[in-house]
This record gives structure tokens, sequence and C-alpha cells, in this order.
């Protein structure tokens, strides 16, 4: 499998009073071991979060596992509800690059000021994915970054979110350009008059049937929280909280300040 990019996500938007904790060493959990890669396996090549809460933008990336460090514990103090984020877990694909550059998530400048933030789990075929970009990129660049900058590109287009990931992924099956599974967390932070506005957008996306039980991502939805995650971190919660099976190939993409959801069929 190790040819395959087998990594795991978590997408958070909270009110007030959330304890993250449990959700972050549900993260940990499922990066030291995960069943559904076999004996030994585990996603070890880098970790990242990117979070907005209270005015502050919180964007951090590491080329070692998330277990190993006194990093996480440092930012499990900064992170407070309310809150918008998310967060990656990488095991690379193979012939990938590796190291803190590559880590999850890609941030992309938005001509607004605004940031675009993407993680993946998945694997791209790069030379159709470079087919999507609107300007000349390296061939040697992560397949994840890749699909961030076409993202932002139908972001400044559409100026829905919703609308970029509907459209980037219908392309992306046009194109056959996945592998196996393109599931994908992302945090939009874009001005809003004198204020900025966060979103997080949620995308399940799986083509090939062996992937379909990897693949799975589970969310939940509840007055002032809405959690999504794949499917090893929604086994290792222990805080009580029951997420579900999205089942067919999704995009959710849900409102910081009103928790709003909206869902599309893909």
């Amino acid at each position: 499998m190790r040819e395959l990019s087998m990594c795991r996500l978590l997408a958070l938007v909270a009110r007030e009073g959330l304890q993250l904790d449990g959700f972050l060493t549900a993260l940990v959990s499922a990066a030291k071991h995960d069943p559904y890669l076999g004996l030994g396996g585990s996603h070890g090549d880098g970790w990242g979060i990117a979070a907005v809460s209270g005015g502050e933008l919180l964007l951090y990336k590491s080329g070692k596992p998330i277990w190993e460090g006194a990093s996480l514990g440092v930012l499990q103090q900064l992170l407070r509800s309310p809150l918008a984020m998310i967060a990656h877990v990488r095991r690379a694909s193979f012939g990938m690059p590796s190291g803190v550059g590559a880590a999850h998530p890609f941030p992309v400048n938005l001509s607004d000021g605004g940031l675009l933030v993407v993680a993946q789990n998945g694997t791209l075929n790069v030379s159709r994915a470079l087919k999507l970009i609107g300007r000349k990129m390296p061939p040697d660049n992560v397949d994840s970054y890749l699909y961030a900058v076409a993202l932002a590109e139908r972001l400044e287009e559409a100026g829905s979110l919703a609308e970029a990931l509907e459209s980037l992924h219908r392309e992306l099956e046009e194109q056959q350009a996945v592998k196996n599974l393109a599931n994908t967390v992302v945090l939009l932070l874009r001005r809003a008059d004198d204020s900025w506005d966060a979103q997080v957008g949620v995308v399940k996306h799986v083509v090939d049937e062996a992937s379909f039980k990897y693949g799975e991502l589970y969310a939940l939805e509840s007055p002032g929280l809405f959690a999504a995650a794949s499917i090893t971190v929604a086994e290792n919660l222990d805080c009580g909280l029951q997420l579900k099976p999205l089942g067919g190939n999704t995009v959710i993409v849900v409102d910081e300040k009103s928790l709003q959801v909206s869902r599309r069929s893909l």
C-alpha cells in the first residue's frame, strides 16, 4: 500500500466550550497505528494544522511524526473554541517529496488578502492534475499542493467555496486524475467588508472500490459543533460523540460563525 498516499484528516467547526483534547488525541492514536494499513501501519511522514479562532490564525507544519516532540502540547494550549480547524497526519506516497515543506496543510494566498489552506488524503495523477492549473507549475510538486493551486483558481472565479470544490472534483473525474481517492479538508479565510470570515470544506471523493472502507469519512452535526474525520480518527474518539459515515461522495461547507452546513453530492 506504500505507493498510495494514505493519510488521515480531521475538520472541526465549534462554538465556545468545546474541549479539543479528545479530537487531537484521536488523531495521534490514528497516526501511531492504523489497522486499515495492516500490521505496523502508521502515518509518520509529518503532520500539520490550520485554525482560525478569536481573530487569530494558526498554521503549523512538521516533517516529524505527530507523536514526537512537544509541539502538539504547545498547540493545544493555543487552540480554543470557538474555532474553525483542519488537521492532517501524513503517510507519503512513493516518490513524493518528504519533510516539512511537503507536510500538509498547504496554504495559498488569495487576491483579496485571504488564505486558502488545503489538506488531503489520496493520490492524484500529477501530469493530469497539472492540466487543470492555469499557470506553469513544476511537475515534481506534491500532488496535493497542485490541487490547492487548482482550487484557489476556481475559488477566485466562482466566489463560492462549495461551487469551487464541486467544479474541481468533477474536473478531476473527467480527467481521470484521481488514482484512488481525493478526500479533502479545506480552511478558507476571506474578507467580508471590515471583518474576516472563515469556512471549512470537507470532500469525500473515493473512486477505487478497494479504497471504499479505508476512505470513508465520518461526520457529526450538532448544536454548536460540526466535526468530520477519517474512519480511524472517528473510531479513536473517546468523548461520547457518535460520528456517522458520509456514504456517497459529497461536498460539505460549514460557516464558522453560523455553523450553517451545506451539502452537495458528487
